[in-house]
């Protein structure tokens, strides 16, 4: 169970990362390379980058606070259940279909890991992502 808290932990970061990729928001530094991008953002607006680190850590001591230690295996939630559920989608499903599910979602998870490992090899390592080159990526 812990192993799957830090999994399904990863899985969130890697998929908010690859979403961020190729986006610009008007106002915002405008960085080319994207792996200098982060350094620039929170050289160039202290203050956003500031806030922006303060609601993280608040919204991670929250999980803490209510649901108990995710990363000592202290937790009382599910891993990877926010409670999150408007629309009851999940009680419709019959638990072999929640099972399928979850696992099609860790699949997905360790897909998109991998997809942006990719991303910064072929950055930093030239030739290192064949298909990249393949389909005439700069």
């Amino acid at each position: 169970m812990i192993n799957e808290e830090k999994l399904l932990s990863h899985i969130q970061i890697t998929l908010q990362g690859g979403l961020g990729l190729g986006w610009h928001i008007p106002g915002m530094p405008n960085e080319q390379d994207w792996t200098k991008a982060f350094g620039v953002f929170a050289q160039e607006q202290p203050g956003l980058f500031g806030a922006l680190l303060l609601f993280v850590a608040i919204g991670e001591g929250e999980s803490v606070g209510h649901t108990g230690d995710n990363w000592s295996g202290l937790s009382t939630k599910e891993p990877g259940d926010s409670g999150i559920d408007y629309f009851g989608l999940k009680n419709k499903l019959t638990p072999e279909q929640q099972q399928r599910y979850k696992i099609v979602e860790l699949k997905n998870g360790r897909a998109a890991m991998i997809a942006m490992a990719s991303m910064f090899a072929f950055e930093s390592i030239p030739g290192s992502v064949p298909l990249m080159d393949l389909f005439g990526a700069q």
